[in-house]
């Protein structure tokens, strides 16, 4: 053999080149100890902790498939759907606001310190399930109190239910109450009404429902009678589109329910109409609502 078969056999003996690939060969000290199959992508690259394991390629795990998250959709306090809902559970009440006794005693409380007699006649409009009602029904003479609500659900569950809690199921005729929402198409007559109230109504409601119910309600109220009509007093000086918080701690809104307003723009909605308007301000309503009265000339 000569001498330069022999030192290149001795080179290939010493870098393991005529070695089979195992424990001494190019696996183990080669690029495939460090390579993408055992060091490279496939242990710490996309493979292992890109998309196969987190990513859009990953198989599914056994069980039920989880629902996307749904979208909270905030419904209005008229929704139908949720009207039915919390008649049929015997959550009603609820939808009318809080504090039921107390709200139905001032509201009371509010027309009897202005003159209210039982003789006279009441309108309520926006009465829901009779919050106000099976406080004022027991004072007035019989069929003496109306009321008008756009959710024919609670005026049926206020008269077959509230009313009749109470024993006075006999004093007042279901035709009494009217399914509308701006207080129209009603069978009141006219020039009949001697007080009128529309509380916790304009703060779900834009500026132009207050218009648009003095308008359609004026020929049921006698010349003289009084509206009284609740909402959330804006401070003037403050902008519309911000959040504001009142003296009793709730939030309102020149957006979205609950709805806050100027007091010149509560008066300002009265010109051109038979009505005068007057502020009253805070009369000790839970949430903080103001007061105006308008006046049938």
């Amino acid at each position: 053999m000569c001498a330069d078969v022999v030192k290149e056999k001795t080179r290939k003996e010493k870098t393991g080149l005529n070695k089979p690939a195992g424990k001494g060969g190019p696996n183990k000290g080669g690029p495939n100890k460090t390579g993408p199959n055992k060091g490279g992508q496939n242990k710490g690259g996309q493979n292992k902790a890109g998309q196969n394991k987190a990513g859009q390629n990953a198989p599914l795990a056994a069980g039920p498939e989880k629902e996307a998250p749904q979208k909270t959709v905030e419904r209005r306090f008229d929704d139908p759907e949720r009207v039915r809902e919390f008649v049929e559970t015997k959550k009603h009440r609820s939808l009318v606001g809080l504090a039921w006794d107390t709200m139905g005693a001032l509201q009371l409380k509010l027309l009897q310190d202005n003159g209210l007699l039982p003789e006279h006649k009441v309108l309520d409009i926006g009465c829901g399930c009779l919050r106000a009602g099976v406080k004022i029904i027991p004072y007035l003479e019989p069929d003496h109190y109306y009321g008008i609500d756009a959710r024919q659900p609670l005026l049926n569950v206020g008269f077959k239910r509230e009313l009749t809690r109470i024993g006075m199921e006999t004093r007042m005729n279901r035709e009494n109450l009217y399914t509308s929402s701006v207080a129209e198409h009603v069978r009141l007559p006219e020039n009949s009404i001697d007080y009128g109230l529309c509380i916790q109504v304009m703060t779900h409601y834009p500026l132009n429902f207050l218009r648009i119910m003095l308008e359609n309600s004026a020929k049921y109220f006698k010349p003289g009678a009084k509206l009284y009509v609740s909402f959330f007093e804006l401070a003037e000086g403050e902008p519309y589109a911000k959040p504001y918080l009142n003296k009793a701690g709730t939030r309102s809104r020149g957006h979205k329910p609950p709805l806050h307003y100027l007091r010149r723009d509560m008066e300002y909605m009265a010109q051109g109409t038979v009505w005068t308007p007057s502020y009253i301000g805070y009369w000790g309503e839970p949430d903080g609502q103001y007061l105006m009265v308008y006046q049938k000339n």
